[in-house]
């Protein structure tokens, strides 16, 4: 019982113990007759209750009417609140559901949701995605064009009704919706920008890819959106790919610009400095390109800046000075294997076998369980007519690389093993390993199959 309440009471009993008492004291004038009129009286005591009940009786009326219209209210609020409590339980069952692929249980919760509220928003973005992972596709379609239709400024919604025409088979529908998305909603989009990006690129269409790239670096910079890896490296590569252009179409200061630009920002984005040379040798600069060739080896150790210079050479018919320059990249690198393999294999190129054994021979110790060294070993071995040290390269090389084994490779993440297994070890992924042999795809020609019967008659054969 609240203090209030118990203070009331007291007050009211207080009241009533001390009108019984006035009452009783005061008998015989209240019993007086009290006149109204020349032949009308009343006692006392009902004029007074009279007037006690009309200034009394209106006040308590209205007090009494708030009272019950404050209880009915909170009556009504707490019925509402239970159900608003319930729906949100439905909805984040739902959720969990959908978020657990378990799309007929999301389905019922949500089928039930849009019922007792038809127009809300999250309720049918995700009962039409329900319908559509279950396959009701068309389903799906009514249920977000009329959510789009409902929110004509509802972004996901126009998603939802892309991904189920696409579901549908309808492309170009799909298409045409996503494009209102870039026409209705500056400063949106994002979306559709990297989906179209990603396939520009994988088209290699980087004039395209370059354009949409620039606009979906402007809606994260303004939204500060997320930058994956993944995007970060696309971004690299489409700058190259406009240094690559620019190189092309003889732009040979701005391509070499461009290069520089983007190693000054990735200093280990290989190719770029691949293309700082190219820029460099087609202005004329053959020195400037080898120096950065050089430097690319020196920062990087990758082989690849090796093959550049001596295919530059061999390009110029000048192979004295590819030797020349692996010796001084072997005398200025303090681990010298991959440069000395790369003399070696020059040598070979250039037929100079006693010099390329030689070379190679002085790394065995260091690369014995390489089976591209054994394999080259053999062909030079092969060359100098040394049939029997040849025989012994190939099969090390053969060994090392267990080809001599029956070899199976993984469908899912291409992991080979020497023998067959229940599950891959890698990827964890059943039934996937199989013998890694494929059947020569030959045409009816090579299998002596004609267009028509050998023992067909031309035509225009004559008879005998």
């Amino acid at each position: 019982m609240r203090l209030r309440t118990f203070a009331g009471i007291l007050f009211a009993l207080a009241v009533v113990v001390t009108v019984s008492y006035l009452t009783n004291q005061n008998e015989e004038l209240l019993k007086r007759q009290f006149a109204l009129g020349p032949a009308t009286s009343l006692p006392l005591y009902v004029v007074v209750l009279a007037a006690f009940l009309a200034g009394f009786l209106p006040a308590v009326s209205v007090l009494l009417t708030q009272s019950l219209k404050r209880d009915l209210k909170e009556r009504s609020d707490r019925r509402s609140s239970r159900r608003v409590e319930s729906l949100k339980g439905s909805f984040r069952r739902a959720v969990d559901f959908r978020a657990d692929g378990l799309w007929n249980k999301a389905l019922a919760e949500f089928e039930a949701l849009q019922k007792e509220q038809p127009e809300n928003f999250g309720t049918l973005l995700f009962y039409g995605e329900a319908l559509r992972e279950l396959g009701r596709v068309d389903e799906a379609i009514d249920v977000h064009r009329r959510l789009s239709v409902l929110y004509p400024q509802g972004l996901a919604a126009l998603y939802e009704l892309a991904a189920d025409y696409e579901a549908n088979g309808e492309g170009e529908v799909a298409k045409q919706i996503l494009d209102r998305v870039l026409r209705d909603f500056p400063g949106q989009g994002l979306r559709v920008l990297r989906r179209r990006r990603d396939r520009a690129l994988a088209a290699r269409e980087w004039a395209s890819a370059g354009e949409l790239q620039e606009k979906v670096d402007a809606l994260v910079e303004d939204g500060g959106g997320r930058v994956t890896e993944a995007e970060a490296t696309a971004r690299q590569g489409l700058l190259y790919e406009r240094a690559v252009a620019l190189l092309q179409d003889d732009n040979l200061d701005d391509a070499l610009a461009a290069a520089r630009r983007l190693l000054a920002d990735h200093p280990h984005f290989l190719p770029a400095r691949i293309l700082e040379g190219e820029a460099l040798l087609a202005t004329g600069d053959d020195e400037g390109a080898l120096v950065a060739w050089r430097s690319g080896f020196e920062e990087s150790g990758r082989p690849v800046f090796l093959q550049r210079i001596e295919d530059h050479f061999i390009e110029r018919e000048n192979p004295l000075l590819a030797i020349e320059t692996l010796h001084e990249v072997i005398g200025s690198s303090e681990n010298d294997l991959v440069p000395r393999f790369f003399l070696g294999r020059l040598y070979y190129r250039l037929e100079m076998h006693d010099e390329a054994h030689r070379t190679l021979a002085a790394i065995a110790d260091r690369v014995r369980t390489s089976p591209r060294y054994h394999y080259l070993m053999g062909r030079i071995l092969e060359r100098k007519g040394d049939a029997a040290g040849a025989v012994k390269a190939y099969r090390t090389s053969l060994r090392q690389a267990n080809l001599s084994q029956a070899e199976y490779v993984c469908r899912q993440c291409g992991e080979r093993r020497a023998q067959w297994a229940d599950s891959c070890e890698r990827c964890g992924s059943w039934n996937s390993l199989e013998v890694e042999f494929e059947e020569e795809e030959l045409s009816p020609e090579a299998l002596g199959v004609h267009e028509r019967a050998i023992y067909a008659v031309d035509d225009d054969a004559t008879d005998t």
